[in-house]
């Protein structure tokens, strides 16, 4: 059940944006090296490594989850896992993210 102070929050988010709640998280299950850098090697290897279940950051307009590990102050990593290297994990309760309005194709 969300309470009345969450369902206010989606009043606040700008044109384009919506408030949606997820009840799951997403572990990475393996590290593609296929088409990927390196830099987005090693931070799979990390979130892989680590085991955890990780709160999605936000769902892109393509309907892609993003995860965002928070280093320090100023520093952060965003990651859209590819399909087939997570697995969606439940959690006990659902939890507010962003999610961007979808694309629609403009054809004439």
């Amino acid at each position: 059940m969300t309470c009345e102070i969450c369902l206010g929050l989606n009043e606040q988010f700008s044109e384009g944006h919506n408030l949606t709640w997820l009840n799951f998280g997403l572990q990475i299950t393996s590290v593609p090296y296929a088409e990927i850098s390196l830099q987005e090697q090693c931070f799979y290897r990390f979130l892989f490594e680590s085991g955890l279940v990780w709160k999605i950051d936000h769902v892109d307009a393509y309907g892609d989850y993003w995860l965002c590990v928070q280093h320090d102050e100023h520093s952060y990593e965003m990651l859209a896992p590819v399909a087939g290297s997570f697995k969606k994990v439940p959690c006990d309760r659902p939890y507010p993210v962003t999610a961007h309005s979808p694309l629609h194709a403009t054809t004439p």
